[in-house]
């Protein structure tokens, strides 16, 4: 490091448990970038303090992870139409590489998800899937996933949040077919129906890795069952998906996807002349410390 090394982060709290740094950092040195990517966890009442001080450091870029991916919203200064319709933001840039100018905000979150999925070798369209959760990630996931044409189910605590969820995207994609709300105790007597589950709530992450949003009843053998947590790598939910003859995805796989994505926005011009597969690769060994 020296005096022209430009500096990224992520915000998070908890942050402690974040790959970030070390996948990012990976790119850093494979690609020759001088830049350092720091974790940053700023209590809640201190957040918009700290992106005050993102700003006046002229920091490149930063991700934003639980709980600041909709209070972050209020801090930028243009946000991106999935971000506007989500409600979430994942990634700040500078609109045009202008350190210091207008700062963007937009999410990854939905390209990592369906990009896990079919590097395992899953085609998340024109299929059913039920999704857990109504938060941001979730949000952004059910866009993409209603953008392909799937047959979609929310499944949350709360089924007005849901209904409020399903009814703001019904209008946008009306050659689709209605999207159904359950709760989470409604969900085992319908979960055959779906052929991909995918768990878009913080549910199962660290420190809680004995929670999981469904038992063992509301899976079946066959499922394709998707984590977007990805810290532990094993979730309780994947654990007994496994158990119960599904087909597991990692959230890890999401992380390098969306991380890869964001990366493109603050670096687009150091990617070009590599492929995603040999920087996907760099991130994932660098997230075991290769």
């Amino acid at each position: 490091m020296n005096g022209k090394t430009e500096t990224l982060c992520v915000f998070g709290h908890p942050i402690a448990h974040s790959k970030s740094p070390l996948m990012h950092n990976a790119l850093f040195k494979a690609l020759g970038i001088n830049a350092a990517y720091l974790p940053f966890g700023p209590e809640p009442e201190n957040f918009a303090q700290a992106i005050q001080g993102f700003r006046a450091m002229k920091f490149r870029g930063a991700n934003v992870t639980i709980p600041y991916k909709t209070p972050v919203m209020e801090l930028v200064d243009e946000l991106s139409p999935i971000s506007k319709f989500t409600g979430s933001v994942n990634t700040l840039y500078w609109k045009d590489g202008t350190v210091g100018g207008t700062l963007c905000g937009t999410t990854t979150d939905p390209y990592g998800c369906i990009r896990n999925l079919e590097e395992n070798g899953m085609q998340p369209a024109n299929t059913t899937v039920a999704l857990l959760g109504n938060g941001g990630a979730a949000k952004a996931i059910a866009y993409t996933l209603m953008e392909q044409g799937n047959r979609l189910a929310i499944v949350c605590r709360n089924k007005d949040k849901g209904e409020a969820l399903a009814g703001s995207l019904n209008p946008l994609f009306k050659d689709c077919e209605k999207i159904s709300v359950f709760t989470f105790q409604e969900f085992p007597s319908v979960s055959k129906e779906y052929k991909i589950l995918i768990n878009a709530t913080s549910v199962g992450m660290t420190p809680n890795e004995d929670e999981s949003p469904l038992d063992k009843d509301s899976l079946n053998p066959g499922q394709v069952v998707c984590d977007i947590v990805y810290a532990p790598p094993k979730t309780k939910l994947l654990k007994l998906a496994a158990e119960k003859g599904c087909k597991t995805v990692t959230g890890e796989g999401m992380l390098v996807h969306q991380g890869l994505e964001s990366f493109k926005k603050w670096f687009p011009e150091q990617v070009k002349g590599h492929t995603d597969e040999e920087l996907l690769n760099i991130m994932r060994k660098g997230m075991v410390g290769i």
